[in-house]
């Protein structure tokens, strides 16, 4: 053992002397022209970032649903609720003088953004008008007009959050608990909805086309709170990774020979699902700048469904078109998330934001592309949110070669920074603008051929 210690300890020291030699090792071998210099620059005091509204986000058919009102104390209001298509799963059997019991609305979830203090005010209404799954939808639906004036249910319910920390399901621990205790809420719907149903003759209770124009659907719409609230993620359909529990309707009845019978009804892949999202941010710190590029905020702001997005000018990406032989090695955009605004302690941060390119298409309207950094793998393109230094990272050295090249007319029209998974998730970022200390930084690593 000790002259194994000494071999080592002694190989260690020759390697460590040698170290600046490996450095050099076929330097004499190359054509003077072969040789390059790599260089590193950082540029930050160019950049420029503004918050702007994220558009119209499409909202049909996401992985889940989200419910509620949230009154965020940095980012405003947010009313997020759905409307959505029951199919049967079987062709129930209403005969011999079958008489309705109850009828039940289940909704599942295990993810909620918000506080668990403040009742959500739920109201459900039957769908006076079709959902088509294959057309598109947009946030700003207004799926009141699409129901019924009557409503099912008037339901006050106070959202619950639990962390299970004994179960070793999903890899949870004590120490790092990572699965929720599925949580349901159950809503008693008005008996006339159960009558409509057991009204159906065969022909419509055999066939789930022709059922669905006979009951169009539900829509379940979240109230109106001045203060607190919160954001519940849905499950409306069952979700085969994490848990089986999807959202459904349940019709109790009983007949003249049996009673505890019941007909259910789910929420598939097939059904049309929509969500609507509504902002009102006239009360937050950054609204007298939002969507205006006349003055910089030291913080920007980052929302899903279809809140608020970042619009980033690198100014002096173009001036690298003035040099000749140059290979992009990293072209890093890191972005500094504030925990402070943020306050990750009670509000998850976004875990992928996008970063796309501004364009223009061939007729001069302004479309946004993926930058090309993004087909070679995720981990090379990045965004993913690293809890270390608290940043988001793109490299987008394939895109800038891309513009100094000129390749495809690529122009230099900026950047979209945004979140992902906007429609089925509810999450919210504070960054460090480009004119806060920190800044955006833009670092560099080039080579030139001498």
């Amino acid at each position: 053992m000790f002259k194994f210690v000494v071999g080592f300890a002694w190989m260690v020291i020759m390697l460590w002397g040698c170290k600046d030699e490996f450095n050099k090792t076929g330097y004499d071998l190359l054509l003077p022209g072969d040789l390059v210099t790599v260089n590193r620059v950082v540029e930050k005091e160019s950049i420029k970032s503004y918050t702007v509204t994220d558009g119209n986000q499409r909202t049909d058919e996401p992985t889940y649903n989200l419910l509620g009102t949230f009154n965020d104390p940095v980012f405003g209001k947010t009313t997020a609720d759905f409307a959505v298509q029951f199919r049967l799963g079987s062709f129930p059997d209403f005969s011999k003088d079958a008489q309705p019991d109850s009828i039940m609305l289940y909704l599942y979830y295990m993810e909620l953004y918000g506080d668990t203090i403040v009742p959500q005010r739920l109201k459900v209404y039957e769908l006076a008008s079709n959902l088509d799954v294959d057309q598109k939808y947009y946030q700003d639906i207004n799926l009141k007009s699409l129901s019924k004036g009557e409503i099912l249910a008037d339901y006050s319910y106070i959202p619950k959050f639990k962390l299970d920390s004994i179960t070793s399901n999903y890899g949870s621990t004590k120490e790092d608990p990572k699965d929720t205790v599925i949580q349901q809420i159950s809503i008693k719907l008005d008996l006339s909805l159960a009558r409509k149903l057991m009204a159906a003759d065969s022909l419509t209770l055999s066939n789930n086309d022709k059922f669905l124009n006979y009951l169009k659907g539900l829509y379940i719409e979240a109230g109106d709170l001045n203060t607190g609230g919160a954001i519940m993620k849905i499950n409306t359909i069952a979700q085969s990774n994490t848990i089986s529990h999807g959202s459904y309707l349940v019709l109790h009845y009983h007949n003249s020979e049996e009673d505890s019978l019941y007909c259910s009804l789910g929420i598939t892949q097939s059904s049309a699902r929509i969500s609507r999202f509504a902002h009102d941010y006239t009360k937050t710190k950054f609204a007298t700048n939002l969507d205006k590029e006349q003055n910089q905020d030291s913080l920007i702001y980052l929302q899903t469904t279809g809140g608020l997005k970042t619009k980033i000018l690198i100014p002096n990406l173009e001036t690298w078109r003035d040099s000749s032989k140059v290979a992009i090695n990293q072209a890093e955009l890191i972005f500094q998330l504030d925990t402070i605004a943020s306050e990750t302690a009670k509000y998850l941060p976004p875990e992928q934001l996008v970063l796309s390119v501004i364009g223009v298409d061939s007729i001069g309207n302004s479309t946004e592309y993926l930058p090309s950094d993004l087909a070679f793998s995720q981990t090379y393109y990045g965004g993913t949110y690293n809890k270390s230094d608290k940043t988001y990272r793109f490299n987008i050295a394939k895109h800038m070669k891309e513009v100094i090249d000129q390749k495809e007319d690529r122009q230099n029209l900026g950047f979209y920074l945004s979140t992902a998974f906007r429609s089925s998730t509810m999450r919210r970022a504070v960054l460090k603008g480009a004119t806060s200390k920190t800044g955006i930084r833009f670092e560099v690593t080039y080579s030139k051929l001498k």
